[in-house]
């Protein structure tokens, strides 16, 4: 992260707000297909690691690797012909070149299934050092290439996209290397029709997630304003900055929240919650007070129009936080159809609620409908949890019934 930021001026002072523009709108098609890419795999063994015995485990971490391999390759090809096919014959008046850009943004997202699962391995067994050092390793080449592409080689929005996809693509060959023994690995087919169920609607609802994480900034494009769209670009990935701190808290927390849950430690659980939310909310406030001066510095004072954009934006990480909060105790509780029905209803309002808001705040409007989507969603989950709990209660007579939906 900290690297990441001392090498964000050179970027900028090598990157037009068209570049930004371009490598902003296809990334933000990563929220739709990642999903269905990786298929939610990580999360099945998360889920399934504390349930299994532990002369298992290796079996159950053989079959995801193979999935990650197999099933997201295919996957991937599906959805660049299914994008390409969109922004060729039904996206009409579509501003934006098309290749290389959306191939490297696609092709990038399967190869980084096997790190996943090898850092979701080192979080469940508590191997923080192993976890740190592939972690800060992979980002270090991330940046690395980019610096190289974009700054040295002046490769703007195609050094931007390309560098990542190259990153992905040495690590997954070494992830490949290291684990080549579990294609040995005998696996129960069984395990597949198990997987498929779980992750389904999991994924689906993910895909869902795509009108929480990058409809906003793909629907703006529609504006029309290549260059301001360009600025509202870089206070969105700036203001994105901030969801790797969200993310490095979930990741700590995530095992315990999965553990509580299980063994139904509810005291603890509220605990871990509000210090997550505590963690996370105090780290959001600090930037957006400094965020004239960071912006000023991120960008060589080239962006600082951005500023706004990015104060607005960082709050997403608040209300993200909260609402993947709810959601975890749905995937947790294995009420997986819960998320995707959360997902559909709050879906549909967005999608009817954007071309109202942007229309009648362009830019401003997307950028709070980034941050208000994640309450629309957290307040349906809560209603739909709190609805199966008063079924529950209706229809049945069993105590044990009812503490086990709970």
């Amino acid at each position: 992260m900290a690297l990441s930021l001392l090498s964000n001026p050179w970027i900028a002072k090598n990157m037009s707000p068209e570049d930004y523009a371009i490598s902003g709108y296809y990334s933000s098609y990563t929220s739709l297909i990642q999903p269905i890419i990786i298929f939610y795999l990580i999360h099945y063994y998360i889920k399934e690691y504390y349930r299994v015995e532990t002369s298992k485990r290796l079996e159950l971490f053989a079959i995801i690797a193979r999935a990650t391999i197999w099933f997201s390759g295919i996957i991937s090809i599906i959805c660049f012909i299914g994008i390409l096919i969109y922004l060729k014959v039904i996206n009409n008046g579509f501003q934006l070149p098309i290749h290389p850009y959306l191939a490297l943004m696609v092709f990038s997202l399967p190869l980084c299934g096997l790190m996943n699962l090898q850092l979701a391995q080192y979080r469940m067994k508590r191997e923080a050092n192993k976890f740190f050092l592939l972690s800060v390793a992979n980002g270090v080449l991330n940046i690395f290439l980019s610096v190289t592409l974009v700054v040295i080689l002046k490769l703007g929005a195609v050094g931007k996209l390309l560098g990542p996809m190259l990153c992905n693509v040495i690590v997954f060959f070494i992830m490949l290397w290291k684990h080549r023994h579990l294609l040995k690995v005998p696996t129960n087919p069984i395990y597949f029709r198990q997987i498929i169920r779980f992750c389904f609607p999991l994924a689906l609802s993910a895909m869902l997630g795509y009108f929480t994480n990058g409809f906003s900034t793909t629907y703006l494009e529609k504006v029309g304003e290549i260059n301001e769209y360009g600025v509202y670009i870089v206070g969105y990935s700036i203001g994105s900055y901030l969801s790797v701190f969200g993310t490095a808290i979930g990741n700590t927390f995530q095992p315990d929240l999965y553990e509580t849950v299980i063994k139904r430690n509810w005291k603890k659980y509220i605990s871990i919650i509000i210090i997550e939310i505590c963690m996370v909310s105090v780290i959001v406030l600090i930037f957006i007070f400094l965020a004239p001066y960071i912006i000023s510095i991120l960008t060589a004072n080239r962006y600082t129009d951005a500023t706004p954009y990015a104060q607005v934006l960082a709050l997403s990480t608040i209300t993200s936080t909260i609402y993947y909060l709810s959601n975890q105790f749905s995937i947790a509780t294995n009420k997986p159809k819960l998320y995707l029905y959360t997902s559909i209803i709050g879906s549909v309002i967005i999608v009817l609620t954007m071309p109202m808001v942007v229309g009648k705040w362009a830019f401003w409007g997307g950028a709070w409908m980034n941050v208000l989507s994640f309450l629309v969603l957290t307040t349906i989950n809560i209603i739909l949890l709190l609805g199966g709990k008063y079924r529950l209660k209706k229809h049945t007579n069993s105590s044990n019934e009812t503490l086990l939906l709970l």
